[in-house]
């Protein structure tokens, strides 16, 4: 568990790095046109903040698989609504940051619990079929491939005249306790 735990926290730092690197780059990008050299006092604070802020939410919302998928996605969602609220609706560059990334953080953060939301509601549909410590969707998707293939190696299998008969398999004995 603690092996675990500590890569998990190996990955957070570099998470951490990327995140402010790239809400810099988008919030510098984006700001400059207008602002010109004062971009840069607004694109510092909010990249720092804005990374690091996304990194701790990712790391507890999402198994360490995930982070990196879940990071981008929120990613992708700050940076559309900052481009819609700054350049689109003309907001003030400070409040739309400020928005975007509340509003971004919120969809991220409700898309997944939906969907984890989702999974359990339909793991609880068909009981019989799923075992009870399914929680994860890779878990989930794993269960439902091995459902699959074992669904397709008990298919009867068909003789070649057309009939349905089911083939049983041969078993060959030997006699047991002979003496020679």
């Amino acid at each position: 568990m603690t092996s675990i735990l500590s890569r998990v926290w190996q990955d957070v730092p570099v998470l951490v790095m990327v995140s402010m690197l790239a809400y810099f780059c988008f919030l510098e990008q984006l700001l400059v046109a207008d602002m010109g050299p004062r971009a840069l006092a607004i694109s510092l604070p909010f990249s720092c903040v804005l990374g690091l802020l996304s990194s701790m939410i990712a790391s507890t919302m999402v198994s360490k698989s995930y982070i990196w998928a879940y990071a981008s996605f929120q990613f992708a969602i700050v940076i559309l609504f900052v481009h819609i609220f700054y350049a689109v609706l003309n907001i003030n560059p400070i409040l739309s940051v400020l928005l975007s990334s509340v509003t971004g953080f919120g969809i991220a953060i409700s898309t997944y619990s939906l969907l984890v939301e989702y999974l359990r509601w339909r793991a609880s549909r068909h009981p019989q079929a799923l075992p009870q410590h399914i929680s994860t969707g890779a878990q989930f998707h794993q269960h439902e491939q091995r459902h699959h293939q074992s669904r397709q190696h008990h298919r009867p299998q068909h003789t070649d005249h057309g009939n349905r008969a089911l083939q049983t398999p041969v078993t060959l004995s030997t006699p047991t306790g002979s003496s020679q």
